[in-house]
C-alpha cells in the first residue's frame, strides 16, 4: 500500500507574529517531493487580523500547491492562556463561513469546548455547536486539543464532520511513559536507542488505538 507522508508546520502564527518574519520566509520551508500542511493560527488575534493574516499564508503557500489549516476560536490550555470555557471560546458558525470564504483556506480548526495539556476534569465538547459549523463551511474541519478527550466524544465528533484529530500530550505520555518502564527495568541503561525505542513503541500502539477510534484502521 502506498502511503503518503505530511510534513505538518504546526501554529505558524506562533512563529510569524514573534519573529515577523513567518509569511514572508516560508519559502525557506518548503521541501521538494514531501506532502506539506502548514498551520497558522491567529486565533489570538481580532477576527479581521486573523482573517488578513491566515489569507498571506495562504496566498504563499498555494501557488505551492501546498494547503493551509487556519484556526478560529479558541482552545484552551497552556498554548492559549485560555481557561477552558471562559471568553466564549467557541467558534461562531456565521463567523466560520465568512472566515473560510475570504481565506480560501484549506481547513478550518474550531474551538469546541477542548483544551491543550493535561485535563483537569473530563471535557465536554459541544457537539451541537460543531454541527452547526459543519452546516456553515464546506472545508474539512479539525480538532485540537484532542488528548484526554473520551473515545465516545471523538466518535461522535468525527460522526459530525470533524476530518482530523490533534494529539500531542498524550503521545508525549506515551513516550515517556516507555522510557520509564524501561529505565526502570534497566536503570543502569545509557543507550538511548535503546530506551527511546520502548517510547516510540508505546506510542506507536497509542496511535493503532487511535485510528481504531477514529475509525481509519487500514486507511493511513
Amino acid at each position: 500500500m502506498y502511503t503518503y507522508f505530511w510534513i505538518h508546520l504546526d501554529t505558524l502564527g506562533v512563529f510569524g507574529v514573534l519573529t515577523g518574519q513567518g509569511v514572508r520566509d516560508l519559502s525557506k520551508f518548503f521541501i521538494i517531493d514531501i506532502r506539506e500542511v502548514y498551520m497558522i493560527d491567529g486565533s489570538k488575534l481580532s477576527f479581521a487580523e486573523n482573517i488578513a493574516l491566515t489569507k498571506r499564508v495562504v496566498d504563499a503557500c498555494h501557488p505551492c500547491s501546498i494547503p493551509v489549516e487556519g484556526e478560529l476560536g479558541k482552545v484552551g490550555g497552556k498554548e492559549d492562556d485560555l481557561v477552558n470555557g471562559d471568553d466564549n471560546p467557541y467558534t461562531d458558525p456565521e463567523e466560520a463561513r465568512e472566515f473560510v470564504m475570504r481565506t480560501a483556506v484549506d481547513s478550518l480548526a474550531v474551538g469546541i469546548g477542548t483544551s491543550h495539556g493535561v485535563y483537569k476534569g473530563v471535557p465536554k465538547v459541544n457537539v451541537e455547536r460543531l454541527s452547526e459549523i459543519r452546516s456553515a463551511v464546506d472545508v474539512p474541519l479539525v480538532l485540537h486539543g484532542t488528548s484526554g478527550v473520551p473515545d465516545d466524544q471523538v466518535r461522535e465528533c468525527v460522526r459530525r464532520g470533524i476530518c482530523k484529530v490533534n494529539y500531542a500530550t498524550d503521545l508525549r505520555i506515551a513516550f515517556t511513559n516507555g522510557i520509564k518502564d524501561y529505565l526502570q527495568q534497566y536503570p543502569d541503561a545509557i543507550d538511548p536507542k535503546k530506551y527511546a525505542a520502548c517510547g516510540m513503541e508505546e506510542v506507536m500502539q497509542y496511535v493503532m488505538q487511535k485510528m481504531d477510534v477514529i475509525g481509519r484502521t487500514g486507511n493511513a
